[in-house]
């Protein structure tokens, strides 16, 4: 009979078991205690010890009866897999202590398989065979084991085990490929490394790639928004090697004059609005900030910060509501409008907008937020936004303190 019945199990980034092309689907909540078991006889294919399997389903939960809560999940497994019109057969296999799905059924699971080809990858001696067997390895890999699991230690450990085998096959791949100047493979490999795990680092592998066939604008594009995810989202700047890609971006666009004159065609053919405030993303706004401050220092020019926060009508910050993200919208458009070209803005956090006015008095700062209040639509004055000035200290520009009184104001307000 062995043969007859195949699970193809899926566990990296998804779950999913299907057995001769048949969905299995025991219970709706993958959290259960039976379809925790039947996840781990299907991962542990060579079986997995009755210790190992009670310590993994009741790990500090104070069962009383542990042995006979295991024969009961196992009871219930066994009639929900019966009930999935799999043939008839007793799909837990027990023997001298060893708990494993039927010798009679074999198992494809993706993450069995990656385990294998990034082991035997590691280990090989030949560059050829090596280099096969990895890129078999980071193709099978396809996210965390047993994404939809949380809070229990097997899936945990399992988790971080294979995450960390992906690692080092990928960074050794990548490796490979920069060695190979085989850019495609590198770009393609680094790129969905990006979606699997964006704060890991491994733009600076697909910038490189980018870079290196011409892609020079889709390369910056990638750096803006590496440095926005790292700033929003953990608040801190890019990576070193990040920056020296950039800096390399810099130098090839310096040396290259048909590539300085398609920058310059792409600056003149510009569709931006220049009416009105210009918008960009905080940490461009932070550079931006301390750059003006040294520009308009000699001439004395007066400079306010304005802080935007969205709140809920009674002076509290606005967040969790659905119409968050419309009133966002509305208020950077308002801001563009109502201030001048002049003028620039950034938007700080998803309630919240930083703006920075030149050349005006604080009565003018006023006049700025009366047109912003105006420039919202009726429904949305009822949560008015709330406004906050600063002046901007121009002798602190150029020195370390240069950005003080912005992260005094946006701080302040978190």
């Amino acid at each position: 009979m062995s043969g007859n019945i195949v699970f193809n199990v899926k566990f990296l980034g998804t779950v999913d078991v299907k057995c001769n092309d048949m969905h299995i689907v025991l219970e709706r909540n993958n959290t259960t205690k039976v379809n925790q078991l039947f996840q781990m006889l299907l991962y542990h294919v060579n079986g997995i010890s009755r210790d190992q399997v009670i310590y993994n389903l009741f790990q500090n939960e104070g069962i009383a009866d542990e042995s006979n809560s295991l024969r009961a999940i196992v009871f219930r497994l066994r009639k929900a897999l019966l009930k999935t019109g799999l043939p008839e057969e007793d799909y837990v296999y027990i023997k001298r202590g060893n708990y494993r799905i039927t010798p009679n059924a074999s198992i494809e699971c993706d993450a069995v398989n990656f385990e294998e080809l990034a082991k035997q990858a590691l280990a090989s001696d030949d560059a050829d065979v090596q280099q096969k067997l990895l890129e078999h390895a980071c193709k099978a890999y396809n996210g965390d084991f047993l994404p939809t699991l949380s809070g229990y230690e097997w899936v945990v450990t399992t988790r971080v085990r294979l995450k960390k085998l992906f690692d080092r096959c990928l960074k050794q791949l990548l490796e490979m490929y920069k060695v190979q100047k085989d850019y495609d493979n590198m770009y393609t490999l680094s790129h969905k490394a990006n979606k699997l795990y964006p704060y890991d680092g491994w733009q600076t592998y697909e910038m490189e790639a980018l870079i290196e066939v011409g892609k020079t604008k889709d390369a910056l594009k990638l750096y803006e928004d590496t440095e926005t995810l790292m700033f929003e989202e953990l608040g801190v700047s890019v990576s070193s090697s990040m920056a020296e890609q950039l800096d390399k971006l810099g130098s090839q666009v310096i040396n290259n004059s048909d590539m300085i004159s398609e920058v310059k065609k792409n600056l003149d053919t510009s569709k931006e609005d220049i009416e009105g405030a210009f918008y960009c993303t905080y940490p461009i706004f932070v550079e931006s900030y301390r750059y003006i401050k040294r520009v308009i220092r000699r001439s004395g020019q007066a400079a306010w910060l304005m802080l935007c926060t969205i709140t809920d009508g009674k002076g509290y910050a606005l967040s969790g509501s659905d119409r968050l993200e419309t009133l966002a919208e509305e208020l950077s458009e308002a801001i563009r409008v109502s201030a001048r070209g002049g003028d620039m803005y950034a938007r700080y956090s998803n309630n919240q907008f930083v703006v920075l006015l030149l050349g005006i008095t604080q009565e003018d700062c006023v006049l700025v937020q009366s047109r912003i209040n105006e420039n919202m639509s009726k429904e949305s004055r009822k949560r008015y936004i709330k406004y906050n000035l600063a002046p901007v200290n121009l002798a602190s520009a150029g020195t370390d303190y240069d950005t003080a009184e912005l992260q005094d104001m946006v701080r302040g307000e978190e």
